[in-house]
């Protein structure tokens, strides 16, 4: 009876004892600017013990599709479980991914390029051919075997970003000389450069001035905040204005965050959050 009492005792201090931790982790979090939701219910995204090593790991996550270390692709749904009754499923695709634009396109490692992300007549994981309007852009920016991100900054002066192997992410300008040219790389230069940052950048997310934007490295996030939410929040007259900085949610608990995207994180206890300031 006594081992008995033991055994239950031990094991609802373990219990409370990680409930507090996870209390912890959603305490900060929240105190960074988010708000708590459901859980991410996908089991192949968690260690199944402390030992557990096989679990896949998220490089990316878009709004429809996570991408694994590996380049594998998975489909999620927050609001409905799929028939498997997981909010997650692998897609029905052999792609694996090399690169990723605008979270739509993306480069295999066939060197080719494949819709992400089905739009009008056009199917998810469908090649995309030189029919395609864009595809001139998308050969522009996605062809160099040291990219592995890139995203639309401006499609108005033709201005985008481009993350390299190198850690830093470059600014690219593309244009045509007139209608009938084409488009071409007229100038590239840094723009988030890794040393500001302390380390290689490995993700991003570029909104302009936006709590959604964001810059990862391989131990800190710096997340776009509004400086003076007390004053434009209340003014019609004033303008938010925007810095970006570094978020000590993410530097006390990047261990236990498996997944940021600049408006979705999700935790290692399998709570999801969004991003509210």
């Amino acid at each position: 009876m006594k081992r008995v009492l033991k055994i239950s005792f031990i094991l609802c201090f373990v219990l409370l004892f990680c409930c507090a931790c996870n209390g912890d982790v959603t305490r900060d979090i929240r105190h960074d600017g988010f708000a708590v939701g459901a859980e991410f219910v996908c089991p192949d995204f968690f260690p199944a013990n402390k030992e557990d090593t096989s679990y896949k790991k998220i490089k990316y996550i878009t709004g429809t599709h996570i991408i694994t270390s590996e380049g594998n692709i998975y489909e999620y749904n927050l609001s409905q479980t799929y028939a498997n009754k997981l909010n997650c499923k692998v897609a029905d695709t052999q792609l694996v991914v090399k690169a990723v634009l605008d979270n739509k396109i993306i480069k295999a490692t066939d060197n080719k390029y494949y819709y992400l992300v089905g739009e009008n007549s056009v199917s998810p994981y469908t090649a995309v051919t030189s029919g395609d309007n864009s595809y001139e852009i998308y050969d522009l920016l996605l062809k160099g075997e040291d990219v592995v991100k890139a995203s639309t900054a401006n499609s108005n002066t033709g201005t985008y970003y481009v993350l390299k192997t190198d850690g830093n992410i470059y600014s690219y300008t593309i244009q045509k000389t007139d209608r009938n040219s084409p488009a071409a790389i007229t100038s590239t230069s840094i723009i988030y450069n890794k040393n500001d940052y302390g380390n290689n950048i490995i993700d991003y997310n570029y909104a302009g001035d936006s709590v959604n934007t964001f810059i990862r490295t391989e131990d800190k996030v710096f997340r776009m905040r509004v400086t003076n939410s007390d004053e434009c929040t209340k003014f019609a007259d004033i303008q938010c204005t925007y810095a970006i900085s570094e978020s000590e949610a993410f530097t006390l608990w990047k261990d236990r965050i498996i997944a940021f995207n600049g408006s979705l994180l999700i935790t290692d206890y399998k709570k999801i959050f969004t991003v509210q300031s």
